[in-house]
């Protein structure tokens, strides 16, 4: 009897691979067997046993007065099936209520309902109307992300019909996967390649909501300096987007992969001073990042934007990098031409931005970067100070001290 949906031969192995090399347990094979309902024929509710289901044949298998039946999943009222019911035992119902209400302090409590909720989700593919599990397996799997049981998260989401689920109304699990995939890449950056795997099974809508989740994902992966893979994922989503006018993300996904190019320059060109071989992968990056930029160029975002801001950072990164190869090569005048060339685009787009700008603290450091650069030293100072005022207790107020700490004393 085949269970549930199949996946991919390689996400399969990646699932049951914990971050740590344990092997995660086959949950569904553990807590296998006979699942106890009702079934009402007409008013009148009778006992059945619910022994599995084959979505690829549209079958459920039964067992009832010591027969086994077989039940069309997509003909239950031409078989005159109303619907099915379970009842979750007094304790077991407690637990669910608790976690219905966040309850989170105690993992340990996920025991008690476990083998049941793994014998529910086999029947997923039935729709709510006719078994109402959906509201219980999706409290469960929040439960799992909310108690940072991540691997189990992954386990789950990774096997069931997210497609599926989102036609039956319940379109939660699979916000539930974006979530679980954001706090995996927050939580351990290298489990980023396994949190994609699961990205790739979510649907996204063309819905301003679902837009700005993913979004919010794949900025996630872009904070945590997974260039490569946030470039991917804005790919993914750009498209979607471009399809919503006056969509309030077009911008922003037109821009981020610019940021993300010149990082990976950065990247790839620092190797390259030890190692040669990295030279044409950073020219690649630095290419593309401005041909793209050429094209924002010729209709860039209006200044009274907040995109604006990040669009001057970005031309304020390119100048960074002529400036730095120009510092390289011996050449100090061009060198501090440059400088002083970023020095005014990222200045023009830090008049008319807000500070909550999740990228203005970065633009005010570049500023302060480059006055330095052309021994401005007061000029980096106030920058640095408005830094600290402004982003007090985050890792920019820090960088700022140390900063700060290597400047000669004022005048």
């Amino acid at each position: 009897m085949k269970r549930l949906s199949y996946i991919p031969f390689i996400l399969f192995l990646t699932l049951l691979v914990s971050s740590k090399g344990q092997q995660t347990p086959d949950y569904f094979t553990v807590h296998a067997g006979e699942l106890p309902v009702k079934v009402f024929y007409g008013l009148k509710p009778q006992p059945m046993s619910l022994l599995g289901l084959d979505p690829t044949k549209g079958v459920i298998y039964c067992k009832q007065g010591g027969g086994r039946v077989q039940l069309e999943l997509r003909g239950l009222d031409r078989q005159n099936v109303k619907g099915f019911v379970y009842e979750w035992p007094q304790a077991e119902g407690r637990v669910m209520r608790a976690l219905s209400n966040e309850q989170y302090q105690n993992p340990e409590i996920l025991n008690a309902v476990r083998p049941t909720i793994y014998k529910l989700m086999r029947y997923l593919d039935i729709p709510n109307s006719y078994f109402p599990i959906h509201g219980d397996c999706l409290t469960y799997v929040k439960a799992l992300v909310g108690m940072e049981q991540f691997e189990e998260a992954f386990y789950v989401l990774a096997r069931i019909n997210l497609a599926k689920l989102d036609e039956f109304g319940f379109r939660e699990f699979s916000e539930t996967s974006l979530d679980l995939a954001g706090k995996m890449i927050i939580a351990n950056p290298k489990s980023a390649k396994t949190a994609r795997a699961l990205l790739q099974r979510v649907q996204i809508r063309n819905d301003s909501g679902d837009h700005a989740s993913y979004l919010k994902l794949a900025n996630s992966l872009r904070e945590k300096g997974l260039f490569n893979e946030a470039i991917s994922e804005y790919a993914r989503l750009s498209p979607i987007v471009s399809k919503t006018l006056n969509s309030p993300h077009q911008t922003v996904l037109e821009l981020w992969p610019v940021y993300c190019y010149i990082k990976l320059y950065e990247t790839y060109i620092a190797y390259a001073a030890r190692d040669k071989r990295y030279a044409a992968a950073a020219n690649k990056m630095f290419n593309t990042a401005l041909e793209a930029l050429k094209k924002i160029d010729e209709e860039p975002p209006a200044r009274q934007t907040n995109e604006y801001s990040l669009y001057k950072l970005i031309r304020s990164l390119v100048r960074i990098q002529y400036a730095r190869q120009f510092e390289t090569a011996g050449d100090a005048d061009k060198s501090a031409v440059y400088y002083r060339q970023s020095v005014l685009e990222i200045t023009e787009g830090i008049v008319n931005a807000r500070v909550g700008l999740e990228w203005l603290p970065e633009s005010l450091m570049m500023a302060a970067d480059a006055y330095e650069k052309l021994e401005l030293h007061d000029a980096a100072r106030n920058v640095y100070k408005q830094v600290k005022i402004f982003y007090k207790s985050t890792k920019w107020e820090k960088a700022s001290d140390n900063r700060m700490a290597k400047l000669p004393p004022p005048a």
